[in-house]
């Protein structure tokens, strides 16, 4: 189960050896009362990490209740999205709050991908102290087979790509040699950017916000961008 990430300032994820990860992006929002956008996601990585390095089994092996107690753990002011996701005995299982999100592909295909949740156009839901993430945490659970390709990322990716892009680029590089720890989930990020820097392209944001009603809105959305590639190699017997 080989991973990369790039990732930019707002956003934070961890990556353990014991098939865990983790996403988060920090609320902008909170910029405005001078409080470090991405200061909260990072602590909240950290605390799921620590949480995972030392698990026991009251915490099985389920990511919501990781995330759960890494929420109460956290101490930083602020607020972000998360995801955090386990393969455990060839199954993946996620727990998702916000719009970051997910993709398994097999065979160039999307076998099963997240849905983000929002309050409503460009505020997506997320966590701060005190919020129950078991109630607010969407739940996935996907088997997982040898070849398989899990595309985790922020909403700076799926923003700026379509879903055939994303694949289409993922699945060429793997087919061309190159292997995802070295500079597949870097150059999906940097085209992310790349587009997210266009006033011109279309964009699933730009297809959204005239959904919304916004129809002057052009190109993509300059955001940060965390991406993790995953390519499954073995399974458990």
């Amino acid at each position: 189960n080989d991973v990369q990430a790039l990732t930019g300032r707002e956003d934070a994820y961890f990556i353990s050896d014991n098939n865990w990860l983790g996403i988060a992006d920090g609320v902008s929002q909170w910029s405005f009362e001078g409080i470090s956008e991405g200061e909260y996601a990072q602590e909240l990585m950290s605390n799921c990490q620590k949480i995972i390095s030392a698990e026991t089994a009251e915490i099985c092996d389920d990511p919501v209740h990781v995330l759960h107690r890494s929420v109460n753990e956290t101490k930083s002011s602020g607020s972000s999205t998360a995801l955090i996701a386990h393969l455990s005995n060839n199954e993946l299982q996620i727990a998702n709050i916000g719009d970051s999100g997910f993709m398994v592909v097999r065979n160039r295909t999307v076998l099963q991908k997240s849905s983000p949740i929002f309050h409503h156009f460009c505020f997506p839901l997320h966590i701060t102290r005190g919020d129950d993430v078991l109630k607010l945490a969407e739940v996935y659970h996907v088997n997982l087979e040898v070849g398989d390709v899990v595309i985790t990322a922020t909403d700076g990716l799926f923003d700026n790509l379509y879903e055939k892009e994303i694949v289409s680029i993922v699945c060429r590089l793997l087919e061309q040699g190159l292997e995802p720890q070295q500079r597949i989930a870097e150059l999906v990020a940097a085209k992310a950017q790349e587009v997210g820097r266009s006033e011109t392209e279309r964009t699933p944001f730009a297809d959204a916000a005239k959904e919304e009603g916004h129809d002057g809105y052009r190109g993509g959305k300059l955001d940060a961008v965390t991406v993790i590639v995953s390519l499954v190699k073995t399974v458990s017997i």
